[in-house]
Order: structure tokens, then sequence, then C-alpha cells
């Protein structure tokens, strides 16, 4: 519910707006991972959190990766690994898989993902409110922020691996 407020202060382009952000982005990831803590620990995860869950995590960062695009902090044409990886995921692989049965759960690499993309998104935050400052940091700050960006494509694009394995393992069952 907040990728839209999250998006919103980031399209102001200012300096407090990229201040809200972080914070809020935060906020959503530190609750996201608490929710998620607490349905394991107290033994509530179901099939339907399975689904749902990640497919919450996808909608948040797409819409704050192409907001940030749209802000000019980073290439709109960047949200594309992300925005195709998501498709892939929970327009072919997660319904392919039910069809044999399965629940895909959330597994190590598409964690490391989402990790990834809270540390850029926090970070791209920090480095813009730094660049509102020292205007001077401008130039470095934005190919730290498309660095930053392309690891965490390659992590978004490779994370899909073990999902395909799953769905071709159901298929053989």
């Amino acid at each position: 519910m907040l990728a839209p407020v999250v998006g919103a202060f980031l399209v102001t382009r200012s300096e407090w707006g990229v201040w809200a952000a972080g914070w809020t982005a935060g906020f959503a990831m530190i609750t996201d991972f608490l929710d998620g803590y607490y349905a394991r620990r107290e033994g509530n995860v179901s099939d339907l959190g399975k689904i749902f869950d990640p497919l919450a995590d996808a909608v948040f960062f797409l819409v704050v990766i192409v907001a940030l695009g749209l802000a000019g902090y980073i290439p709109l044409w960047l949200a594309v690994p992300f925005l195709a990886r998501e498709l892939v995921q929970h327009v072919y692989l997660r319904p392919t898989a039910a069809r044999f049965g399965v629940v895909l759960a959330a597994v190590f690499w598409g964690k490391l993902k989402l990790v990834s993309q809270a540390v850029v998104l926090i970070g791209v935050c920090i480095s813009e409110a730094i660049s509102f400052r020292f205007p001077q940091f401008l130039p470095a700050g934005r190919w730290i922020n498309f660095l930053m960006f392309a690891v965490a494509a390659v992590f978004s694009v490779g994370s899909i691996a073990p999902y395909f394995r799953a769905v071709a393992k159901a298929r053989r069952a």
C-alpha cells in the first residue's frame, strides 16, 4: 500500500521527497520483514501468503523503480529487466507450477534479490539526498545509482533460475 506513496515522494524531485521516500520505503520493508518473520514463527504460513507476499513485493519495487526512472534518478529503461523478471515469475512460472499442484515459495535467491533491491533503493535515496546538498556530487551519484541498479538487475534476473527448476521438476513429477 505504500508503493504509490513512495513513488509520489520520489517524483517530487526534491530533497524532502527523497528523504521521505527513503524513510517510507524503509518502514515498508521492515514491516514486510516482520510480517514474514512472525508468520513463520507462529506457523501461520499459508499458500495464499506464499503467492501474494512475493507479488506485493514485486509490485512495490516495480512502482518504485518506475518512479525513480520518471524522476530521472536512474534511466527509465533500467526498469525493464525487473519488469520482465516479475512478469515471467508471476504470469508464467507461478500459474504453471499451480497447474501441477505446486505453490512456489520464496527461495534464498529470491530473498537475496529482494534485499539487493531494498539496499539499492535506500542507497539511491541517500545518493540523491547528498546530491541536493552538494550538487557537484550529482554526476558521480547518478553513476553510482546506475551501477547499483545494474547489480540489482543481475541479481533479479538471475534469481529466477530456481523457479524454472522447480517448475521443470513439477512437470516431470
